[in-house]
């Protein structure tokens, strides 16, 4: 985590005002985990948004819905497979539908 203090303060170093954005990459395998990720990792540099990944397997995802009202954080994208296509905009209603047909 010290790693990630040297890069922000590098940064400052050429732009005052850097970082402007931290998204924090989750995958969604992780399950609960997430939460301490997104916790520890909010310590050192303080995230702006959330993107979460390997959302095409059987991983539900619906840890990024708790981690995302916990913080107050927006989701950005979600990762439904390993091309560059498969990164999409988070859009609440398709992410929604996607849940609740995993649940019935």
């Amino acid at each position: 985590m010290e790693e990630y203090k040297k890069i922000a303060n590098v940064t400052k170093k050429i732009d005052p005002d850097a970082p402007h954005d931290v998204i924090l990459v989750l995958d969604a395998t992780s399950g609960q985990n997430v939460i301490n990720q997104v916790e520890e990792f909010n310590k050192i540099i303080p995230i702006t948004g959330l993107i979460m990944t390997k959302l095409d397997g059987t991983a539900k995802g619906g840890i990024l819905l708790a981690v995302a009202k916990k913080y107050k954080l927006p989701i950005i994208a979600l990762g439904l497979g390993e091309k560059e296509d498969d990164l999409q905009i988070f859009e609440a209603e398709k992410f929604a539908e996607h849940l609740l047909k995993l649940i019935n």
